[in-house]
This record gives structure tokens, C-alpha cells and sequence, in this order.
């Protein structure tokens, strides 16, 4: 019988998702933190629940041939899952678990390839928080913090940042985070947001900052009065240059406020959102409908390639602003944007892109696109899960019409995002 802080020598399974290896011991599932399949591997079990169990490693004894060396310093600060592997051991798991989803969904799906043209220093924007003496990452369902030094996701030029934010801020009482985004430039332009419960002051800490690091464009000063930190919940006050950084994708300019939604992976989104709009055929006598538009980087791109007339719809103000401005700056005139809950959108198009967060589509939403009866759905999801529950729930007037394509925007971590269009029924009428 299996029993909780024993001791066992197993040869450990496929790896999950999450990127634990999975074993059995007397017919039970355990799940192994930090395990690689194939390791031969002495563990003791941490936790028992009734139908499984988690293990941590004591002592490997005979390393799988996929185990790679470890490359982070702070690995357990719940950000990465796949430090143990190959990026291409970590892209076979993620395809492989998007096919097991929809297929336990009862989907019948071809599942591309994984793209991932990047798989280091691939973040333009961190999160940083405060535990009084240092700056780290939050472990996963916890508020314990993780000192930060070198994370390889991010370009070490935050690091520093990071580094001279905690020696150079003299009252530190109220800190909560430091949130930071650069740009894709060769010399990126940055924007450094201190975040504090109050508001302090940290002018002469600004001055300081910008003498040190030539390429920060913009200082802000962030106040969080939420319990629990929310970084659009946040208000922001510029103390130096400009609110919002600049940036190029897919060859068009973007500029995007601090509360904005913008993709973490500059590589990885360009060839995310081509291929969406790929599948959404668009031409110029389409009618598309971006909902959960963002900053508006979709519609725009797909506005400029195709001539079709797009509408964005977006429930943050701050975002819905930013993606007017993009349009003006990119001079698209075929696009319009406005602020609201896209799951009450009512206007008739062609095509619809959706792009919800990891919770997927509400009941309403789902209810809304059956209604509205577009041709096309384009949905670009960040978790496989409500991505085929949706899928399923739209089957009753939708195909899958094209291959899964998952793209890896976040590589290391346990995360995988996906593309696929949905066409209606052709026996179904559009009345």
C-alpha cells in the first residue's frame, strides 16, 4: 500500500503537461515533479490523494537520454515546467496533449506540427514582486516569492532593471511589483513601472534610472489598492517620457498602454496571427468581427492584408484607445472599434476571431456566435481544454475545417496556444 513520505525506485512514464512524469505504484498514478521520461529515479511521496499521488525526486539513478541540464538557478518558482527537455522533447509533449484533449472530447482534429521559432529570451513583459528585501515570481497558487536573478524567458537587461530598482529606491515600505515591457527593436525602447500600494515618491529613483538604462522610454508609477494585485486594476501616473511603449508587428506600428493586452512572444504572435488570418479567407468584400480584440493587432493586420471591413470589440477602455490610435497611426480605414463585452455583440458579419482568455468562451458567448451565424469562426485559444469543450459546443453548427495549429508562446512553461476555423454547415440556412 502506497503510504505518504515513503521511498520508492521506479522508472518513470510519459511526462504531462505540467511537466511532471507520470508512474504507478501498486495501481496507483503518481505524479513526479521534475521527473523525465525514462528516468530510473528513487522519490518520496509528498502528497496522497484518493486517486493519485505526487512524488518529489531523491535521487536520480539512471538519467533518461532526454534529460537535458537544468539552465535556471530558481527553478521551482512555478513558471517553468519543461527545463529538464529539449525544446523539442517540450513541443512533442504540447501537441501530443492537444490531440489527447480534443480527442477526449470526441474531436475528430488534425493537429499540426508546434511552431516555435523561439524559445529564449522570448518575454517583452514581466511582472516582478516585492518580499521586502528582493524582487521574484509568485510560485503557482501561492504568494510565496521566489528571489529573481537570471531568468532565461526574459533579456537580462531587466534583469538589471530589476537589480537597480531594489539598490536605488530608497522607501521601499509600500512596494508591491515592478512591471516592465520592451519593445522589438534591435535597441528596444522600455518602459519601467515601480508599483506601490500608495503613492510614494520615487522622482529622484526615475531620474537615476533613466541615466542608467539610455533605452527606457517611459517611467511610470504604478498604484495597486486592490488585496489582491491585479495589473489592470492598476492606475498609473508617467513620471517620465511616454505612457505607452511603441512597437512593430507584422510590419505594422502598435502602441500600447501599460494595462494593455499585447502578446509576451513578439516572434511567436506574428506567426500566430498569420495564420489566423489565413484561415479567416478574408477578402474585401468581407465583413469580420475581431471580439476580445485587445490593442487591436489582429483586425489591423487583417484590415491592412485584406481591404475587408473589420469591427473590434474590446471591454477595456484603456485597450479600446490604444487600438484606435493603432488604426490612426497605420492609416486603416476599413476598421472600427468600440468598448464592451463581446459576448453582446450584435451586428451580422462574415467572420468571426475570437481570442478569449484561458477560462474560453462564456455560455453567452457561445450562444451569441450561434446566433450571429457567421461563415467563419477563427478561434485562437491559450488552453486546449475550453478550447475543445468549445469546439464541441459549436459542433452542432460548426465543422472543423482546418488542422489545430499550435503555437508555443510560452515556451518552458506548461502553457500552449492554439489557431483553428470553424465553418458553418453548408445545409444550414443564414436567415
Amino acid at each position: 500500500m502506497i503510504a505518504q513520505q515513503e521511498k520508492y525506485t521506479v522508472t518513470l512514464e510519459e511526462m504531462n503537461n505540467l511537466g511532471n512524469a507520470v508512474c504507478h505504484i501498486d495501481g496507483m498514478v503518481v505524479f513526479v515533479l521534475g521527473g523525465v521520461t525514462g528516468d530510473v529515479a528513487e522519490i518520496e511521496i509528498t502528497k496522497l490523494y484518493p486517486k493519485y499521488a505526487l512524488a518529489k525526486i531523491v535521487k536520480i539513478n539512471t538519467p533518461s537520454p532526454l534529460r537535458v541540464k537544468r539552465e535556471c538557478n530558481a527553478y521551482g518558482c512555478g513558471g517553468c515546467a519543461f527545463l529538464n527537455v529539449s525544446i523539442a522533447e517540450e513541443n512533442r509533449i504540447k501537441r501530443e496533449y492537444v490531440k489527447s484533449v480534443l480527442k477526449k472530447s470526441k474531436i475528430d482534429a488534425d493537429v499540426a506540427d508546434v511552431a516555435c521559432p523561439v524559445d529564449r529570451k522570448y518575454r517583452n513583459k514581466i511582472v516582478l514582486f516585492w518580499n521586502g528585501t528582493a524582487f521574484g515570481y509568485k510560485k503557482q497558487k501561492s504568494n510565496e516569492i521566489v528571489k529573481h536573478e537570471r531568468c532565461i524567458l526574459n533579456d537580462e537587461i531587466f534583469d538589471r532593471i530589476a537589480r537597480f530598482t531594489e539598490e536605488n529606491i530608497e522607501d521601499k515600505r509600500h512596494l508591491v511589483a515592478l512591471f516592465m515591457r520592451k519593445s522589438s527593436a534591435k535597441t528596444p525602447e522600455i518602459t519601467v513601472c515601480p508599483i506601490f500600494s500608495r503613492e510614494s515618491d520615487i522622482l529622484k529613483y526615475a531620474s537615476e534610472l533613466v541615466n542608467e538604462f539610455p533605452s527606457i522610454t517611459g517611467v511610470i508609477l504604478g498604484i495597486s489598492t486592490e488585496k489582491e494585485f491585479v495589473l489592470e486594476k492598476c492606475n498609473f501616473k508617467t513620471l517620465y517620457g511616454e505612457k505607452k511603449l511603441k512597437d512593430r508587428l507584422c510590419s505594422l506600428d502598435f502602441e500600447i498602454s501599460p494595462k494593455a493586452f499585447y502578446q509576451v512572444n513578439h516572434a511567436c504572435a506574428e506567426l500566430l496571427y498569420e495564420k489566423a488570418i489565413e484561415l479567416a479567407d478574408a477578402t474585401k468584400d468581407s465583413s469580420v468581427a475581431d471580439l476580445f480584440c485587445g490593442t487591436g493587432t489582429i483586425g489591423i493586420i487583417l484590415a491592412s492584408k485584406t481591404g475587408a471591413s473589420v469591427i473590434g470589440v474590446e471591454i477595456e477602455p484603456s485597450a479600446v484607445s490604444d487600438a484606435k490610435r493603432n488604426a490612426q497611426i497605420n492609416k486603416i480605414k476599413n476598421i472600427e472599434f468600440f468598448e464592451g463585452d463581446a459576448k453582446n455583440f450584435d451586428r451580422r458579419v462574415d467572420i468571426c476571431i475570437v481570442d478569449p482568455p484561458r477560462k474560453g468562451l462564456s455560455s453567452f458567448m457561445t450562444e451569441t456566435l450561434l446566433r450571429l451565424k457567421p461563415q467563419r469562426i477563427v478561434y485562437v485559444s491559450c488552453n486546449p481544454d475550453t478550447l475543445a469543450r468549445d469546439i464541441a459546443l459549436l459542433a452542432k453548427e460548426y465543422n472543423l475545417s482546418s488542422k489545430v495549429y499550435p503555437f508555443n508562446m510560452f515556451p518552458k512553461t506548461a502553457h500552449i496556444e492554439s489557431v483553428v476555423c470553424l465553418t458553418r454547415h453548408n445545409e444550414l440556412p443564414l436567415a
